[in-house]
């Protein structure tokens, strides 16, 4: 019998007697790199997971795949076996799930209370609930190279009753993701559209900056009983049940055994096959295919909300945007292949197309900061093209002056000027919706393409959460209330606030 002490990738590479070398030679990458997955120095990255798991599921298809169901426990079916996709899922979510650790279990470390070692422990109501999931945070901000997996059926009034634990939540995942650790969340989309906005407006920033993947359900099942399942794989795990119709009390359980671990890791392998991803993610390196998606804004005549620190995309006339495609380091055949994506970009392309209703909520912190810098990149548009593309300071300060000129003149546009973040406590995340059809996010820094990320989704129920949380916000927002010529003349006064001081023909550090 395989010690459960072995990785998951040492125990098939064991199960079905080939080498580290051997397995090196197939996927063609040095031997190195197998040595350093199979001590769980490195983690196996999606590429080679798809290929390893390809490759032992044939090795075991003459043996109808029985040690492969031994070692991840789990039988196949005679329709996963015809068609072959749910086993390779299933065997490729094995592979990437973290092995159970030898040291023993120091979860009572983190207790509030000295606690005796139980086989579980209770925790009763939201505050209990908030002090199991702060205890589950802190004991995972300690761990490397984990995997959570977590899933929720219920309201969840622990999560946005408490503004500082929300905060405090925030801050604890990203440190669990800046350790290494990936988390894999199936969002609610069932619930009212104002509160699946609520969770993903928390969420888009961990789904921007780390390995945090997005997933939901297409079909839901209504059920009388709640269930939420927070599992840090062979570590801890949270069970939550309520019932609406039969009691008001929230009860939390927590659990170290292994038995109990695998049996909430097989239930949570089986609700995650049946998701689908909620976002797909693009870096610069995209083919185009967020372009594609971000031409849809304009594609007719339904509104759309963009959220940003400048009304600076189709808002501008496309001799500004050529222009400053000038101030790049391209060459004069990247600048040509450039030239037509800038145009379809500008003002004047959108007014060819259809006058679109657009609604700009221009974050001054954001812009403040933008009026600063020596360098600005130009993020959507850089994701557009594939690759950074900078101005300098003069360039977008005449960017800016011009895109406020096409907003007053323009009938169909609204702009609003304010102090809060959409993403609190995150300032710096751009956002496009358009009603009914798709949704845009990108987490990418103004002045480094370091960690460029851009999210976008179609699903429907995430599309009219996030713009009903834009009307919502417009129509709520503690902003000035301004008309459009008095926000563009405190723009201004913010351009005149903020001196250029730097060298504008030198590139930023």
């Amino acid at each position: 019998m395989t010690s459960t002490s072995l990785s998951h990738l040492n125990q098939l590479l064991k199960e079905f007697h080939l080498s580290g070398k051997q397995l090196a030679e197939y996927l063609n990458v040095d031997y190195s790199l197998v040595s350093k997955w199979r001590s769980e120095k490195r983690r196996l990255n999606p590429e080679y997971i798809s290929k390893i798991a390809e490759l032992f599921l044939t090795l075991d298809a003459k043996y109808e795949y029985k040690r492969i169901e031994k070692m991840i426990h789990h039988t196949f079916s005679e329709k996963e076996k015809a068609h072959g996709e749910k086993m390779q899922a299933l065997l490729e979510f094995w592979l990437s799930s973290k092995s159970p650790e030898k040291e023993a279990n120091s979860i009572e470390n983190f207790m509030k209370k000295k606690c005796t070692k139980q086989s579980y422990y209770v925790f009763n109501g939201t505050s209990g609930r908030r002090e199991s999931i702060n205890i589950f945070l802190d004991y995972m901000c300690t761990r490397q190279g984990g995997n959570l997996w977590l899933y929720s059926q219920e309201d969840n009034k622990w999560y946005y009753e408490d503004d500082d634990f929300l905060k405090t939540w925030q801050e604890k995942n990203i440190t669990v993701l800046n350790q290494g650790n990936t988390i894999h969340v199936i969002h609610p989309v069932e619930l009212r559209y104002s509160r699946v906005a609520h969770f993903l407006y928390r969420w888009i920033p961990l789904h921007l900056i780390g390995n945090a993947f997005a997933y939901y359900i297409p079909i839901y099942r209504e059920s009388d009983i709640k269930v939420t399942i927070f599992l840090a794989e062979n570590e801890l795990v949270l069970v939550g049940v309520t019932s609406e119709k039969f009691t008001k009390k929230i009860i939390t359980y927590m659990f170290t055994e292994q038995e109990v671990l695998q049996n909430a890791r097989d239930v949570l392998m089986e609700l995650f096959h049946q998701s689908d991803k909620m976002f797909e993610r693009f870096s610069f390196e995209s083919n185009g295919q967020f372009f594609n998606a971000f031409k849809q804004i304009i594609a007719n005549k339904r509104p759309v909300y963009y959220f940003s620190g400048a009304p600076i995309m189709y808002m501008v006339p496309s001799d500004c945007l050529l222009e400053a495609l000038m101030e790049n380091e391209y060459t004069e055949e990247e600048k040509k292949l450039y030239e037509r994506i800038i145009y379809q970009c500008s003002f004047d392309y959108m007014m060819t197309i259809s006058k679109v209703p657009i609604n700009y909520i221009i974050n001054e912190g954001q812009l403040r900061r933008l009026l600063k810098m020596n360098r600005v990149m130009m993020r959507f548009l850089s994701h557009c093209l594939g690759r950074p593309f900078y101005v300098n300071q003069k360039t977008f300060r005449k960017l800016l002056i011009k895109s406020m000129e096409v907003v007053c003149g323009y009938e169909d546009m609204s702009i609003m000027l304010t102090d809060h973040s959409m993403f609190h406590p995150f300032n710096d995340i751009a956002m496009f919706v358009k009603e009914k059809e798709v949704a845009g996010l990108v987490g990418t820094h103004y002045e480094s393409s370091e960690g460029a990320c851009a999210l976008i989704t179609y699903e429907d129920s995430v599309v009219k959460s996030l713009y009903g949380g834009c009307v919502s916000y417009m129509e709520s927002c503690p902003a000035r209330k301004m008309s459009k010529e008095e926000v563009r003349d405190k723009i201004y006064e913010l351009i005149e606030e903020s001196p250029v001081k730097v060298d504008l023909d030198s590139p930023a550090d």
